[in-house]
């Protein structure tokens, strides 16, 4: 397994059982990586879609732009994910992918994910489970913007974003590296830039978290959790049901 492949293989795995001759596919079906630098596009709105991508490194944001220039992130995609699976519907991309951050990412064509799951692979279930999570976080970025006050949906976010990298190995139990800045938290939580400073400056005089750069340390995850009426129910972290539907089959 390549390091290209290494966290999709590792996210895959949280919803299915892959053995080692997984890798393998995984590197063939990611054979081609682009590389791009924070800011750039990789998918405009309105393109014809063509290709699945995996993110391999770095993060990205989908978002929709409005007319005068205001933009509203939908969700940001971490190491592992799959996105723009609307190519196997022949559909035009209803919104934009730009990279956060240095951005490695493969493309996947739509036969080859399209045989995955004709051929009965292993794979398919995981990437099945992993376009239902999206879906959910999707449902909860509605309620997160819609419902909740400002701390909390910063709050929730953060512990969002723990628990996604939590998967592919790339948090610890109550830390992680966040390499966006305030402006992209505030593009995604419908906030101005100056409303979300106040809440990181309040969490962190509450005790509730510390930053040190990039790294986002819990100082006290449960009233952190409370605070954000957290529940992880929605990320469909327990594939057991999925992992026993394998084995009967």
């Amino acid at each position: 397994m390549s390091m290209r492949t290494d966290a999709l293989f590792k996210r895959l795995s949280h919803y299915t059982t892959l053995h080692s001759d997984m890798a393998e596919v995984l590197d063939q079906i990611c054979a081609e990586s682009r590389t791009f630098g924070p800011g750039d596009v990789i998918v405009e709105r309105g393109a014809e879609a063509e290709e699945a991508f995996v993110v391999c490194k770095g993060w990205a944001s989908r978002s929709i732009g409005l007319g005068d220039g205001r933009k509203q992130v939908v969700n940001f995609m971490l190491p592992g994910d799959l996105f723009d699976l609307q190519v196997f519907v022949g559909q035009k991309a209803d919104h934009t992918v730009a990279a956060l951050t240095d951005l490695e990412i493969a493309a996947v064509s739509r036969d080859r994910v399209l045989e995955l799951f004709s051929s009965g692979s292993a794979l398919a279930p995981g990437i099945w489970w992993s376009t239902v999570q999206e879906e959910s976080i999707l449902r909860e970025q509605i309620v997160r913007n819609g419902r909740r006050s400002a701390r909390e949906r910063v709050s929730h976010l953060l512990l969002e974003l723990h628990a996604r990298l939590a998967i592919i190995g790339e948090a610890e139990e109550n830390s992680f590296v966040m390499p966006i800045g305030q402006m992209h938290v505030a593009d995604a939580l419908g906030l101005s830039y100056v409303h979300v400073s106040r809440v990181f400056s309040f969490l962190e005089k509450s005790n509730l978290i510390s930053r040190h750069r990039s790294e986002v340390i819990f100082k006290n995850r449960e009233a952190l959790e409370d605070l954000a009426d957290f529940s992880s129910l929605y990320l469909h972290l327990d594939a057991n049901n999925v992992r026993l539907l394998q084995e009967k089959n």
